[in-house]
């Protein structure tokens, strides 16, 4: 069973949220600045027990602008595990990729505590490696290697 819509700018096909794979297809076109804009996502995710759940999901961006090098594309594709131990801490560990300028890849490693409504302690760690392209101009690769630990706190009771 799945849902679509589709309205003057754009179309969507979701399946029902409440099965082991689900997945959801996205387009939407029209106009950017003074050009135009096509985009399209899928998704997939596969949850086999409760705890776990794998997803993939790819989105195409095609621009037309009226520029010299104004028709390009650009995709970003996505792999993420989501582990939750119990309803307060939570793993995730998505990989992305894009093709904007010098085909980038990155990976995070993010553990999430919810100690009350709205306030919760993030730790990341992140890895990305930007591969330079056949193109002369580009710069060499690159690999950047953050940690961070993000606190918020809300101050309704």
């Amino acid at each position: 069973m799945c849902v679509r819509e589709r309205d003057a700018a754009g179309y969507l096909d979701v399946s029902v949220g409440d099965r082991k794979f689900t997945y959801s297809f996205f387009e939407r076109f029209g106009s950017y600045y003074s050009g135009t804009l096509n985009e399209f996502r899928v998704r997939a995710n596969y949850r086999p027990t409760a705890k776990f759940s794998v997803s993939a999901s790819e989105t195409w961006d095609r621009f037309r602008l009226p520029l010299a090098s104004g028709n390009f594309s650009v995709v970003l594709a996505s792999l993420q595990r989501n582990y939750p131990f119990n309803r307060f801490l939570t793993f995730t560990s998505p990989v992305q990729m894009d093709t904007s300028n010098t085909e980038a890849v990155s990976a995070n490693l993010r553990l999430r505590y919810n100690y009350r409504p709205d306030s919760d302690l993030h730790v990341i760690y992140n890895v990305g490696t930007q591969f330079a392209s056949i193109a002369p101009a580009n710069p060499p690769q690159v690999r950047e290697t953050r940690f961070a630990i993000k606190w918020t706190y809300s101050w309704q009771k």
